[in-house]
C-alpha cells in the first residue's frame, strides 16, 4: 500500500497521511496519549472530511530499515485489528509514533495499549 492509498475498513475508508504539514500540525495542535510502546496524536480533520487518516512515524533511532518496517507492520496490524472490533470515527487524523520499546514488541503487546489510547482520545465509536 503506497502513500496516499486507502484501505477499506468496515464501511469506512482509512487513508494514509503523507504530507509533513499534517504530521507537524498534529504534533503541535493535536491531543496526545503516551504509552510504553506508542504515542498517539489525534487531530480532528479540517472541514467535513469524512475519512480517517492514519500516519505512522518510526525514526531511524529505532533501527535499520528492516526493523522500522517491521514496527510499522505490527502497529498497522494492531490498528486494523482494533478497528475491526470497534469502528473508528470518521474525520480524524491519527498519528502513531513508535517508542523504543516497540522494537521488541509483538502486536499482542501493542493492541491493548493502542486501544486504550484511541479510547482515551475518543476516536473509537462507542
Amino acid at each position: 500500500m503506497g502513500a496516499g492509498t486507502s484501505r477499506e475498513n468496515a464501511a469506512m475508508k482509512i487513508q494514509t497521511v503523507c504530507d509533513n504539514r499534517t504530521f507537524q500540525r498534529a504534533y503541535r495542535r493535536g491531543r496526545k496519549h503516551a504509552g510504553r510502546y506508542v504515542v498517539v496524536y489525534d487531530l480532528p480533520a479540517k472541514g467535513s472530511f469524512p475519512d480517517t487518516r492514519l500516519g505512522l512515524t518510526v525514526t531511524k533511532g529505532r533501527g535499520g530499515a528492516v526493523v522500522r518496517n517491521r514496527i510499522k507492520r505490527i502497529i498497522r496490524a494492531a490498528f486494523f485489528d482494533i478497528a475491526k472490533r470497534r469502528p473508528v470515527e470518521g474525520g480524524h487524523d491519527i498519528i502513531i509514533v513508535a517508542r523504543d520499546a516497540a522494537r521488541d514488541a509483538k502486536s499482542t503487546d501493542i493492541i491493548p495499549e493502542l486501544e486504550l489510547a484511541l479510547s482515551a482520545l475518543s476516536v473509537l465509536e462507542r
